[in-house]
């Protein structure tokens, strides 16, 4: 299926609420006129279609009534190559939408912008394919979407293709990752994908990956809280040893703070230092990744610590022995 263009506006668009009617001097309600008329328009929440804000049961693409609208996102800005690629290799199970950061948002979690108005502008992929740029963080791309910006919800959303892998607790970090649990938050199904660096990337072995994982999603199913964060290693298709299903590892950083003196005479610091590395224990995302596989790797939103969880209520938590002198 080929991609149909997204409805959107063909100006920027604020993502912002005001008190409609209100004059800047002290409240007292604006006459009417054509100007503050477009302009309440404009800031009137975009209406979801509830019927596809979240998406049915899981099922085979070929009893789907309408292809499956795909929101396709990631961190590393519009112009990534590796989000025109995942976008080109979801073109085949149904409808794509993209929507990206304006720049580059690596590492910076699940930001979310709420002390300052959104921009959203029609842009050209490194493809040429229409997509949009807000001037805001990964979550901020995905929330805009759920919340009306397209004027309807979405079946399945994918977040990447990532320059760099997110392995272990790099998902604490990962706007990749966060993008995904955005959608996630919304109610619809979601899957991260990275790729290791290696010279120029080649697209092509995550390309066929996210079209496994994202037709898996869409017919099976994922249960509420649910993603799929996938890692593909840095080899040719045929080099590829397959796909394994692996938990988290741990990461080990090798970071530094870095000292450096301005013109001026005054110290400023880079968090610096060498490039991480990880525990490459047998059944992990790091050890599948260090084989020449894929990794596919099952995260829960819920993050309770099911033994400490038993273990706090053996703890003396009584409120009357808090007190300072005792």
């Amino acid at each position: 299926m080929t991609s149909r263009p997204a409805p959107g506006p063909e100006d920027p668009t604020v993502l912002a609420v005001r008190a409609e009617g209100a004059s800047a001097e002290g409240g007292r309600p604006e006459a009417p006129t054509l100007r503050s008329a477009a302009r309440a328009r404009s800031e009137r929440p975009r209406p979801v279609d509830a019927s596809r804000a979240r998406r049915g049961v899981a099922r085979p693409l070929a009893e789907w009534a309408t292809p499956p609208r795909i929101l396709v996102t990631n961190d590393d800005g519009i112009d990534s190559r590796g989000l025109a690629a995942l976008a080109r290799a979801l073109d085949a199970l149904g409808d794509v939408y993209v929507i990206a950061p304006e720049t580059n948002q690596s590492t910076v979690g699940h930001l979310k912008t709420m002390l300052r108005p959104l921009r959203i502008r029609e842009r050209r992929l490194a493809d040429g394919r229409r997509g949009w740029a807000i001037d805001g963080s990964p979550t901020d791309a995905v929330s805009a979407a759920f919340l009306g910006y397209f004027g309807h919800g979405f079946d399945l959303v994918a977040s990447g293709v990532n320059y760099g892998n997110n392995l272990g607790d790099d998902m604490t970090y990962s706007g990749t990752v966060s993008a995904a649990m955005e959608a996630v938050i919304n109610g619809c199904p979601a899957f991260a994908i990275s790729q290791a660096l290696n010279g120029d990337v080649d697209f092509d072995l995550a390309e066929r990956a996210a079209v496994v994982v994202a037709r898996g999603i869409l017919e099976r199913g994922l249960d509420d809280g649910e993603l799929l964060n996938v890692n593909v290693p840095s080899v040719p298709v045929e080099a590829c040893g397959g796909i394994e299903i692996t938990r988290l590892g741990q990461r080990v950083y090798q970071d530094e703070l870095v000292e450096r003196i301005d013109p001026r005479g005054l110290p400023y610091y880079w968090i610096g230092g060498q490039p991480p590395t990880g525990v490459a224990a047998r059944g992990t995302d790091f050890s599948a990744v260090e084989a020449g596989r894929i990794s596919v790797t099952p995260i829960h939103l819920d993050l309770t610590a099911r033994g400490l969880l038993r273990r706090l209520r053996e703890w003396d938590l009584d409120l009357a022995g808090g007190r300072a002198d005792g």
